[in-house]
């Protein structure tokens, strides 16, 4: 897929580890715009606690929100 351009829509860190993910708007040049979402590239392990396990899910939905956010903000720039 040949990349004409990218826009960072969110990031963040899900653990206190520093595990990240980001979320980008990419515009193929011969294709229509895709979200991209990168994960990361190893597991990630956290406390037992499921207090732990909802500190990441928060953190997870935290990004998508902003990310939804900035896209839709992008695409009502476009209109």
């Amino acid at each position: 897929m040949s990349i004409s351009s990218r826009i960072e829509l969110a990031a963040g860190q899900i653990t206190p580890s520093g595990d990240t993910i980001r979320i980008e708007l990419i515009r193929p040049a011969d294709n229509p715009p895709a979200v991209l979402i990168t994960w990361p590239a190893a597991s990630s392990v956290t406390n037992a606690d499921p207090r732990a396990l909802a500190n990441i899910a928060t953190a997870v939905v935290r990004i998508m929100a902003e990310a939804q956010a900035r896209l839709t903000k992008i695409r009502r720039q476009q209109r």
